[in-house]
């Protein structure tokens, strides 16, 4: 089941919202004011999260300076599989894209070397291979004057053991301590020696150094490090040329050169079936080349929620047992017309705009990740702020009056039901009607669009079989989209309803 909230109320009407940064948030980085590339670690003074040289327009990993560092990811699979394939894993190429500036040349060892590694390990820690897979920088000159690929082929096949499956990677980009000048990498990437070849060859996590910390991006051929910035569909980063709240925003804008899209993954957090999830975020846009068509098929914005079996992905497996797209016109979605986001704003550019969306988790989910989705035929730049994923649940407050009904004669309902509130909208009071099929535990509270609860109606009262009205007397709120919830017997129903003064 799926409810969204309208806009245009949300943003002229509700001022007073917490930041994406907010104990409230599941996401750690909602705001992405993280300066920090998601999943790779810095180690030296002179390892920077680096704008100078850019593969993909966004960001690379830089060393510089005097000493040793590094930039290590501990583990590359991440969530998609448990692990790299074993037995009927093809031949793999692995390795990245280097740009070098003002490096010591013809470098006599290691200490002297700026070098890229991979070592597969197994749950043990222990390396499959026996010994990492160690690509040395280009040093012969002193600068590269471009992006130098960086591969595998250099220093031997790579053949997993079937026998030792590999559970991780850890990818080390790392300058020796006698290493000077600057050096840069950009988009690591696996793919198969022989592309004929049967089999998967896997998959990095944030292989181009663009996402922040949380947060990973994929498109259609993104692992294989292919002629980028050529022929891939979107550049996506974080920026600071706009934002909503804080001093950075994600941009995703189109390359205009195939029709894929470029999704955006957070990271998982935890939910519990049952308990409805808000997801809220605000975008804007420029540049749309046909706004009239905005929202008609792929020329659209939108989101997914994935849910998920477990939290931890990596040796756990990936987990996906089911989701919920959103776009602006119902396009793909799982729910009623009625009921799916709506895009107001039809115009070549948008200011910013609030978009929520309420879903509730599918059975046997444990984690949700919220998938921001630029799709096929949407132009220009959009740029994404203040994402927020936020359960429901929480601590009670005191409870108000209920009227119920004394006719004896009233049918007793034949199941449970929450009624939309009238009148709506409202100023400053309405009336939420629901009824019971049988006794049982009851529980009403209201939401603003943040996830806040703002009153609680019913507390957790016992109540018999039939029909009921609720006054819910908003006099110290403000105008703005706000969510009713009725819990009962383990069983949960969420609306909307719409105050303004």
């Amino acid at each position: 089941m799926l409810l969204t909230a309208t806009p245009g109320f949300a943003q002229s009407g509700i001022s007073k919202i917490l930041s994406a940064s907010s104990s409230q948030n599941l996401l750690s980085n909602g705001g992405f004011e993280v300066n920090k590339p998601a999943y790779w670690d810095p180690s030296g003074a002179s390892a920077e999260w680096s704008t100078e040289q850019t593969r993909t327009r966004g960001f690379s990993l830089k060393l510089s300076g005097a000493g040793a560092a590094n930039w290590v990811q501990g583990d590359a699979v991440r969530a998609w599989v448990g692990g790299i394939p074993g037995a009927g894993t093809p031949e793999i190429i692995v390795g990245g894209w280097a740009y070098t500036d003002g490096v010591n040349t013809a470098p006599a060892d290691d200490d002297a070397k700026f070098q890229l590694v991979y070592e597969f390990l197994d749950a043990a820690g222990t390396n499959v291979l026996g010994a990492p897979v160690v690509i040395d920088l280009p040093q012969d000159q002193a600068s590269s004057g471009g992006w130098v690929e960086l591969s595998s082929l250099d220093v031997g096949a790579i053949n997993l053991p079937s026998e030792k499956a590999a559970t991780t990677v850890r990818i080390t980009f790392r300058k020796g301590a006698n290493a000077t000048g600057a050096a840069y990498l950009e988009d690591i990437f696996i793919k198969k020696a022989d592309e004929g070849a049967d089999g998967w060859a896997g998959d990095w996590f944030n292989a181009n150094m663009d996402a922040g910390d949380e947060w990973y991006y994929w498109w259609n051929g993104m692992a294989s490090g292919g002629d980028f910035p050529t022929d891939q569909p979107h550049f996506m980063h974080v920026t600071s040329e706009q934002a909503h709240s804080g001093s950075n925003s994600l941009k995703i804008e189109a390359n205009g050169v195939n029709g894929d899209e470029t999704p955006a993954i957070s990271q998982r957090v935890p939910v519990t079936p049952g308990e409805p999830v808000l997801f809220s975020f605000w975008v804007k846009h420029e540049g749309n080349t046909d706004p009239a068509d905005i929202g008609t098929g792929q020329n659209n914005l939108g989101i997914t929620a994935l849910w998920y079996d477990n939290l931890e992905g990596g040796v756990a497996g990936f987990g996906e047992i089911g989701g919920v797209d959103v776009t602006y016109t119902g396009m793909f979605n799982d729910a009623p017309a009625e009921q799916l986001i709506p895009l107001l704003l039809q115009q070549e550019s948008s200011g910013w705009t609030q978009y929520a969306v309420i879903a509730y988790p599918k059975e046997g989910a444990v984690g949700v990740e919220m998938r921001l989705r630029y799709y096929h035929q949407f132009s220009g730049a959009s740029y994404w702020d203040d994402v927020l994923i936020v359960s429901l649940g929480g601590s009670a407050l005191s409870p108000v009056s209920i009227e119920e009904s004394s006719d004896e004669s009233i049918e007793i309902p034949d199941e449970f039901e929450l009624e939309q509130n009238y009148p709506n909208p409202f100023n400053p009071t309405t009336t939420i009607s629901f009824k019971l099929e049988i006794a049982g535990d009851v529980k009403l509270d209201v939401y603003n669009m943040l996830g806040q609860r703002v009153k609680t109606l019913i507390n957790t009262q016992r109540m018999s079989a039939g029909s009921y009205d609720s006054v819910f007397d908003a006099s110290g709120l403000a105008t703005g989209v706000y969510l009713y919830t009725l819990r009962f017997n383990g069983k949960v129903s969420t609306r909307q309803m719409i105050l303004i003064k």
